[in-house]
């Protein structure tokens, strides 16, 4: 580009990324690139697959491009986020035209103008670290901090201070997921330092109807995933919620690195044979629980033959030698896969030396002074390892790292609690969720079941030679 048309594009951004880049900005995206151009802060709460990686990473290379020198610090909460959404997002506008091509160097956590990688450039930092955006100066100076509702306060004041400097802007986008916060009061008590955008995902040419009426109809829009996923609004937490869904969406949107030799190991399966229910089976390492399958109107011999082939594969994967507990649920139809388990298990106990089966019934009244029955206990085990802080305030690590998943999330954020005549917390059963019209909550026991603590056996069995 010439100099008269850069200094045209560096006031007109739309422009930019119609004529240069090759892309055609929806009537939101232009607002957003609009006001980046005009304003210090713009803050973007939407729904789910809006466009806004997109707008992003066009900001990015837009301000690279009509910028001398420029340092644009990005950042999210999560490494999958950053890399593998935003900053791929980014190689690919970039590949759109041959002399962006030509003039910026794209690398794995830097975009440089080429010879000069160390003053003209945008860098990638997880959110993870407290001192993420700290460090930075330049005339031009652009913040990006995307999935803003999953980052830290304490990574939003280094960017406070650098914003004094006249050239200095800052675009965060996400879904808003918490009720306190950086992001959320940039929508609520200082909106009015704030150039702000809100993105319904009914509203938006981008979201798919076919999305829009699955979340309705499993779960109504006055539900918290409608309002979060789709509608782009805060959630509003109902008094009778017993895990509210920031506690799942910061769960999920939480940074975390795998160890190469896990300290524990658990399966945990939620049954069911035919109808509209799911069997869900689901494997927990460490901290981070994951699902291995999904399916309807499976019988159970299939389903503990699933179970059988993930323990095998995990005690390959990560060369354990210590059993894996499998905890199933035993009501219903799921006492047949807990015997199957045990028929394979006496059948060879050698090769299956690994198989701890451990059967769980739901809602079965149990002795404690708080809790009703066994699933309100294990609600409680999760809400724990969900909760930020420990019983003295003090802010503790992970420990328990969700599944993006829809269901899961409006299963988990969805369950309604009570208290009986002896004051004890008691959870809505199964049966009273599907009374109510939501789905069969079935990822949720799954994790329900990773998550429940269990025994070691008293016997072993037969261990696994050296």
């Amino acid at each position: 580009m010439d100099e008269e048309a850069v200094f045209y594009y560096a006031e007109h951004p739309v422009e930019f990324v119609e004529d240069i880049i090759g892309a055609t900005p929806d009537q939101d995206q232009a607002r957003i690139l609009r006001s980046v151009a005009a304003n210090p802060m713009t803050t973007v709460r939407s729904g789910h697959g809006v466009g806004k990686s997109a707008v992003e990473a066009w900001t990015i290379i837009w301000f690279l491009a009509t910028r001398p020198f420029p340092k644009i610090p990005c950042t999210a909460p999560t490494q999958h986020q950053l890399f593998d959404i935003l900053w791929a997002e980014v190689s690919k506008w970039m590949r759109s035209n041959p002399a962006l091509a030509n003039e910026l160097v794209w690398t794995k956590e830097k975009v440089y103008m080429k010879g000069y990688p160390e003053e003209w450039f945008a860098v990638a930092r997880t959110a993870s670290k407290p001192d993420a955006l700290q460090g930075f100066h330049a005339e031009d100076l652009l913040f990006i901090i995307d999935e803003a509702s999953g980052v830290a306060d304490s990574i939003f004041e280094p960017v406070l201070g650098a914003l004094s400097t006249p050239g200095a802007r800052l675009l965060m986008c996400g879904n808003p997921t918490q009720l306190s916060g950086f992001f959320y009061d940039s929508h609520n008590k200082n909106r009015a330092n704030y150039a702000r955008f809100h993105i319904d995902g009914r509203k938006s040419a981008r979201v798919p109807q076919d999305f829009v009426n699955t979340i309705i109809q499993m779960y109504g829009e006055d539900s918290d995933v409608f309002r979060v996923r789709v509608a782009g609004e805060f959630p509003l937490q109902e008094d009778d919620i017993f895990i509210p869904i920031s506690l799942v969406e910061r769960s999920i949107h939480t940074e975390y690195v795998p160890r190469p030799e896990p300290h524990l190991v658990h399966i945990g399966c939620d049954v069911a044979r035919f109808g509209d229910d799911k069997t869900v089976i689901g494997y927990k390492v460490d901290e981070q629980a994951q699902f291995h399958k999904k399916r309807q109107g499976q019988d159970t011999m299939k389903t503990a033959d699933d179970i059988i082939l993930l323990g095998e594969e995990l005690v390959r994967r990560y060369k354990l030698t210590s059993p894996i507990p499998v905890k199933v649920d035993d009501g219903g139809v799921g006492g047949g896969v807990v015997d199957r388990l045990r028929q394979v298990k006496r059948g060879d106990p050698e090769r299956f030396w690994w198989l701890e089966v451990y059967p769980v019934k739901f809602g079965q009244r149990i002795k404690h002074k708080y809790y009703h029955d066994s699933t309100t206990y294990m609600m409680s085990v999760v809400k724990k390892l969900l909760q930020p802080f420990d019983e003295e305030g003090n802010k503790k690590p992970v420990e328990l790292i969700l599944p993006d998943d829809d269901d899961l999330v409006a299963q988990l954020s969805g369950r309604k609690y009570e208290l009986t005549e002896a004051s004890k917390i008691k959870i809505e059963s199964k049966k009273e969720v599907k009374k109510r019209g939501q789905p069969s909550p079935d990822e949720a026991d799954c994790v329900l079941l990773l998550c429940l603590p269990v025994k070691p056996p008293k016997s072993k069995g037969v261990k696994k030679s050296a």
